[in-house]
């Protein structure tokens, strides 16, 4: 039932899977995982799907999980232990965040992760999931999240488990030579933030062979080779 078994550690990661998965080469989750299914999740496991042909926007794993806290383009969350209970907030409580909290400050306005929790700090996570009685699972997974709108309307999810000790053993798609041949249509993915590609100025297709691009997570090394790719 899992699209990929890998680690994702760039935007770029993800929009491979999501263009292999569009051209057949991958499979879409098409359903809620079963029970059975949700047994089998591990470090490594990847799923995607498309949030009209699944017909679901939430994912649900049967785990129970931290707050969202966002890391670059994800929103990333860390296994507790138990089942978390909704938090009834005491006056005092909101009288020190609404003390603490800036209206005038675009930081504090926090994206919604699946659950509807929003993100926080590392400290006053903890010290939210403290007093409700839950600590995180010992090994326990971490889970990140990553959606996207297409320029044909499509929104795609794609959720990843991964562990916090690094498995020299998972690749990332970037660097996965089964993936090498991907090519990213350009204008297809526009809400990735910074373009992944640029237009090209004598290419047709408008697409750049995933394998010219380094498996590197430094920007500049990227962006040079972007700069090569175009003189």
């Amino acid at each position: 039932m899992q699209t990929y078994s890998g680690v994702i550690k760039t935007p770029l990661d993800a929009i491979i899977l999501f263009e292999a998965c569009r051209i057949g080469l991958l499979p879409r989750v098409q359903r809620r995982l079963s029970d059975h299914e949700r047994s089998l999740i591990r470090a490594g496991s990847v799923f995607v799907w498309d949030e009209r042909e699944a017909g679901m926007r939430r994912w649900t794993d049967g785990k129970s999980w931290s707050a969202s806290r966002v890391s670059g383009s994800f929103l990333t969350y860390r296994e507790m232990e138990g089942k978390r209970k909704p938090y009834q907030a005491t006056s005092s409580d909101n009288i020190k965040r609404s003390s603490s909290v800036d209206p005038h400050n675009s930081l504090n306005s926090f994206p919604q992760d699946d659950s509807g929790a929003g993100s926080m700090s590392d400290d006053s996570s903890m010290d939210d999931e403290s007093m409700r009685g839950l600590h995180y699972k010992p090994n326990g997974l971490i889970k990140q999240s990553f959606s996207i709108t297409t320029s044909l309307n499509h929104k795609l999810h794609l959720i990843s488990y991964s562990s916090p000790i690094p498995d020299p053993s998972l690749v990332s798609p970037s660097c996965d030579a089964n993936l090498s041949r991907i090519t990213i249509p350009y204008g297809l993915y526009p809400d990735a933030g910074p373009p992944l590609v640029q237009a090209p100025k004598f290419l047709a297709p408008y697409d750049i062979p995933v394998e010219k691009v380094a498996c590197s997570e430094d920007a500049r090394v990227l962006d040079k080779l972007r700069q090569a790719l175009w003189l």
